[in-house]
């Protein structure tokens, strides 16, 4: 007689590792890396030193788990079939609020990655993440023809991930984009050449005041 396979559990989370997480998160993108102390995440978090190192060895295994969680966890997935790709593309370049705790921890992440070759493997991993969340999103992309089919897919994500971190820089130092339609036309114009020449979708997309 044939034993029916056992039935896994979904791992357990943990509250506490994730309080810890979402404080280090926070405190990352106060205060960067390097001003960042045990400490500090654990006061923020309202616990005490035994429950980090209960749970992670040192200040860079929490890095390593805040950001690879916390960044992929704000990487696109599923996108609505009612809605292209590149309507989604659009809208994101033309965010102009603050940065919320994951976008400016990422960012601290990549200046402390210019002296810190741990950073720099953390970030590696967070954006190996990030691309496997964005995969549905991609696939979604070509369905719908936002992206043609001789589009490298590497390419495209590579491009997308380079407008986001730029965008997200400028958006941390305060600075607009330029007044008027100019941003938002050249935008959808560029959107609209990933794909088959459709240009009305993209130049649809919404206006930064429709945010």
């Amino acid at each position: 007689m044939v034993q029916p396979a056992p039935v896994l559990a979904a791992p357990e989370v943990d509250p506490i590792r994730e309080r810890l997480l979402d404080a280090a998160a926070t405190v990352f993108a106060r205060k960067g890396y390097t001003g960042t102390r045990i400490l500090d995440v654990v006061a923020e978090a309202g616990l005490s030193t035994g429950a980090v190192y209960g749970r992670f060895g040192s200040k860079n295994e929490l890095l390593r788990e805040a950001v690879c969680s916390r960044s992929a966890a704000g990487a696109p997935g599923e996108v609505a079939r009612a809605q292209k790709v590149a309507d989604l593309l659009v809208r994101g370049a033309l965010k102009s609020a603050p940065l919320h705790d994951s976008e400016a921890m990422r960012l601290e992440a990549y200046v402390a990655a210019r002296r810190e070759p741990e950073v720099a493997r953390v970030i590696a991993e967070a954006e190996e993440l990030a691309r496997e969340r964005a995969r549905p999103l991609v696939e979604a992309a070509f369905e719908d023809g936002t992206v043609a089919p001789h589009i490298d897919p590497d390419a495209f994500f590579y491009f997308v991930r380079t407008v986001g971190l730029g965008l997200m820089l400028q958006r941390a130092a305060g600075i607009a984009a330029p007044e008027g339609r100019g941003w938002e036309d050249l935008i959808a114009r560029i959107v609209a050449d990933f794909g088959e020449h459709d240009e009305g979708t993209a130049e649809a997309g919404p206006t930064r005041g429709e945010q």
